[in-house]
């Protein structure tokens, strides 16, 4: 029984704390919010986002464009043929397609080549290409499956005739007509199991020809022939900025400490000024940001092959402003916070949210489209977009200038807020 005052104690100094009740209570539900928004949105089953395909028609044939409507009017794939060039539509061509997969305006394109009709009625394999970017890896293999469904499903007459091809010239055409009227008796009359009992339907039997999948489709890689792990520069650039977050608020929550134990105060006595207090512990964390940059870039050089000296300049640009981004973050949530339980729950709150909507935990293009379009009001968005623009698409300073201006932005945005703030919260 004495223990029941004991634990009315806890509770009661347990609820004092609000960022305690809110790193308990609040914080988890908000983050269950986010995750379960990202990966499919508040109980309803809204399905993959619409993949946005190039296609390139040069057979223009009645089947070709039979199979291009078919494919636009699945809910799954929005079919773009046509560009704008002088605010003139043009049908694009092979060249500018993959111009545009290599410049990142679009994950992949199908290319019907010419021929593609004949190929069929003559029997042959129907032939197809996917030009892709690798780093759409499942978007790719998702368009391969459709491609196949909708052959099989919407053109079996043909897929069906193009096999009684192969058995007449395999056969003759008499006794393909016998084939067709009896399937069965026709297998068990010119199929007979061999003496050696070779399986006729091995991949090594000649038989089997007639067994394959229809459909002969090339898949062109456009991008990232070099790279051993084609994801490794989407999540190294993730992680690296996600860590970094955690480490420059930990750097910042030291103003806190400085500020109970009174070494600010001794400072205030020195000829320094409240805002270079604050720009000079910026300064640091944003220093030891760069150098846990360098440092994990370096790592994933030596581990994984990446290859950082591809753009040294652009990169090294990219590393500065997203230190000093992320360090303006920092230094924000120490300024809002009046001790370092109110900065666990909040930096836990905003940095794991952030690097869930920004792409710094899986990649973006797996959420729907409402969560891409918030993900680009985040640090990680931004730093993740210029990183890998420099790695993946081969993008110099100028190419990645929109990213760091914003994180520039982001930088003096954060700065002034939290030097505002910090100046208040010295005078209470």
């Amino acid at each position: 029984m004495n223990m029941i005052p004991l634990i009315k104690k806890d509770f009661r100094l347990f609820l004092k704390s609000k960022s305690a009740v809110a790193l308990t209570y609040l914080v988890p539900m908000i983050l269950i919010l986010i995750f379960g928004a990202v990966f499919g949105g508040f109980g309803k089953s809204e399905g993959i986002n619409d993949i946005k395909v190039l296609l390139v028609d040069d057979d223009k044939t009645g089947f070709s464009s039979k199979f291009h409507s078919l494919l636009d009017s699945l809910e799954e794939i929005t079919i773009h043929t046509k560009h704008k060039v002088n605010d003139e539509n043009i049908l694009f061509d092979v060249q500018t397609m993959d111009e545009w997969i290599q410049a990142g305006k679009r994950k992949l394109g199908i290319y019907i080549p010419s021929g593609f009709e004949q190929k069929i009625n003559d029997g042959e394999k129907i032939p197809l290409e996917i030009h892709y970017d690798p780093k759409f890896n499942i978007e790719y293999s998702i368009i391969n499956g459709v491609i196949q469904k909708t052959i099989m499903e919407n053109f079996p007459q043909i897929i069906f005739g193009g096999m009684m091809n192969k058995v007449n010239n395999f056969l003759g055409n008499e006794k393909g007509e016998h084939f067709q009227d009896d399937i069965d008796n026709v297998v068990r009359r010119y199929f007979p199991i061999p003496e050696k009992q070779e399986d006729i339907f091995a991949p090594e039997s000649s038989n089997f020809q007639m067994m394959e999948n229809p459909i002969e489709l090339e898949s062109v890689q456009l991008l990232g022939k070099e790279e051993e792990n084609v994801m490794f520069v989407q999540y190294v650039a993730g992680m690296a900025v996600m860590f970094l977050l955690f480490s420059v608020t930990y750097g910042g929550a030291t103003l806190l400490n400085e500020k109970h134990n009174g070494t600010i105060n001794r400072l205030l006595i020195a000829p320094v000024k409240r805002s270079e207090i604050l720009l000079s512990k910026m300064l640091y964390i944003s220093i030891l940001g760069f150098s846990q940059l360098i440092v994990l870039f370096i790592f994933g050089w030596l581990v994984f092959g990446l290859n950082i000296f591809k753009d040294v300049p652009s990169l090294l640009v990219m590393i500065i402003v997203t230190a000093l981004a992320c360090s303006s973050m920092g230094i924000f949530i120490a300024s809002i916070c009046k001790n370092q339980q109110q900065v666990g729950s909040i930096s836990t709150l905003l940095i794991l949210g952030m690097s869930a909507l920004g792409g710094s935990m899986f990649p973006s293009f797996f959420m729907p489209k409402y969560i891409q379009t918030i993900g680009k009001f985040t640090l990680n968005h931004w730093a993740m977009k210029g990183i890998t623009d420099i790695f993946w698409y081969n993008k110099h300073i100028a190419d990645i200038f929109p990213s760091v201006l914003i994180l520039i932005g982001i930088t003096v945005v954060f700065s002034f807020i939290a030097i505002r703030l910090f100046n208040k919260r010295l005078m209470e």
